[in-house]
């Protein structure tokens, strides 16, 4: 309700806004835009009413960019565990529950006793997904979850998981989600937001063809599906693109005509990553990882992960950067009232009209990229990934960029933390910033 006072005042235009501007920046014109080269995105640097954009939504549900979250903006916090000894798995993943964790993502080897690792935890009050090595490993352990706790799970079978004839029936009759579209890895490898918009909504959607091919509806496959997405540096760009992904996926399904309100949204799993951390000053890592969940959180996620920054160095992640890592994201939720409002940053002029150019750019590079053979595809984006990781190397080095605590207030002490080999994705090197400068 607009107060009365306020209707004595006459609106002001965009345009007596900008006059207002060059006359304080005295008619310097290119304050008024700025170019972020390595998001490759073009910003104003002031937002008004007229640049609101229209969003993608219908009569009868919210916002797409919102998701369907209509009183609070809860998300789970969780922890990443390898079940390569079931009893440790076991004991780590009891003590975080304890600890606030009410989220866990098991990755399994192959040959793990679901039996053993998942003893003596309530899968009613939390949420668990299960990264497996085949089909056949997913009814093993369904039988072990129960029937009654399978809405509390999401699962993700690996990419090279073409024949699906054997749990065809389980999917479709259960509907839950299946296959996890793994966007963080490629973040890791360095892409930037638009390039891993573009590279999950190609893998999305190759999925969604294969499970409709197999006899699933559009809105029994969409079911099927969700998303674990990376987290970057650059705070706004970040919340737009958890936003974007939203309508990117809404706008694929559309051209389907699911009959489900709900099938338009999607579960995202945010992950923050190494990229940008350091075992040279790892105080540094605390404000980084803060920042990141609050990006994520800000946009919309499901769940979250924050590792530990040590976890890829060559002595392991210790006990107290495990607890701290879950206790950003449970100061964040509990203290810090994230999780008070709906869609908290929904209808800022900057914030939507962001949402708005990075669903455009990512949905562009989505079309050209899916038109591709899947051969092409692998090719293109190993250009595209490493480019972009080779010009955010070039910034460092030349000072264009700046890493507090790795290229610049370095840490006098002296850490001895080492990073291990890092890991491949798609014939791709994940990005450690802090050995590219040393």
């Amino acid at each position: 309700m607009t107060q009365e006072w306020i209707s004595e005042f006459n609106p002001a235009s965009e345009e007596q806004w900008k006059l207002q501007l060059l006359k304080e920046l005295k008619g310097d014109s290119s304050k008024l835009e700025m170019q972020n080269e390595l998001e490759e995105i073009n910003y104003s640097t002031f937002y008004h009413p007229d640049n609101q954009k229209e969003q993608l939504s219908d009569s009868k549900f919210l916002p797409i960019q919102r998701g369907f979250q209509k009183s609070t903006n809860h998300w789970r916090n969780g922890i990443q565990l390898t079940t390569t000894n079931e009893k440790e798995a076991n004991k780590k993943a009891l003590q975080a529950l304890m600890q606030g964790c009410d989220f866990i993502h098991f990755i399994s080897t192959g040959s793990t006793n679901w039996q053993h690792t998942l003893e003596g935890i309530g899968f009613a009050f939390i949420h668990s997904t299960f990264t497996l090595t085949n089909p056949t490993e997913l009814q093993e352990l369904l039988q072990v979850i129960g029937q009654e706790n399978i809405n509390h799970c999401s699962f993700d079978l690996p990419e090279e998981c073409t024949d699906l004839s054997e749990i065809k029936d389980l999917i479709k009759y259960n509907q839950f989600p299946v296959f996890q579209i793994d966007g963080f890895s490629i973040n890791q490898c360095g892409a930037n937001a638009i390039q891993e918009l573009g590279f999950v909504s190609v893998q999305a959607h190759s999925r969604l063809v294969q499970l409709m091919n197999l006899g699933l509806s559009i809105d029994e496959a969409a079911a099927c599906i969700h998303f674990r997405l990376g987290v970057g540096t650059n705070y706004f760009v970040e919340i737009a693109k958890f936003r974007a992904v939203k309508t990117i996926w809404a706008n694929i399904l559309k051209q389907y005509s699911p009959i489900h309100a709900c099938s338009y949204t999607c579960q995202i799993t945010a992950e923050v990553g190494w990229v940008n951390k350091s075992l040279k000053d790892p105080n540094t890592n605390l404000l980084r990882q803060t920042t990141e969940a609050m990006s994520a959180i800000l946009g919309g996620i499901d769940r979250l992960i924050i590792h530990p920054y040590d976890a890829c160095s060559l002595d392991g992640a210790s006990e107290f950067t495990e607890r701290i890592a879950l206790n950003v994201s449970n100061l964040l939720q509990d203290e810090s009232y994230f999780s008070a409002v709906a869609d908290p940053l929904g209808g800022s002029y900057a914030i939507e009209s962001l949402t708005e150019e990075i669903s455009v750019q990512g949905w562009n590079l989505f079309k050209q990229m899916d038109a591709l053979p899947e051969e092409i595809q692998k090719l293109k984006w190993k250009e595209l990934v490493e480019n972009k990781a080779e010009q955010r190397i070039g910034f460092i080095r030349s000072s264009k960029s700046i890493l507090i605590g790795i290229t610049k207030f370095m840490n006098p002490a002296k850490e001895n933390s080492n990073w291990a080999k890092a890991n491949t994705f798609e014939n791709m090197n994940f990005l450690r910033l802090e050995t590219e400068i040393q």
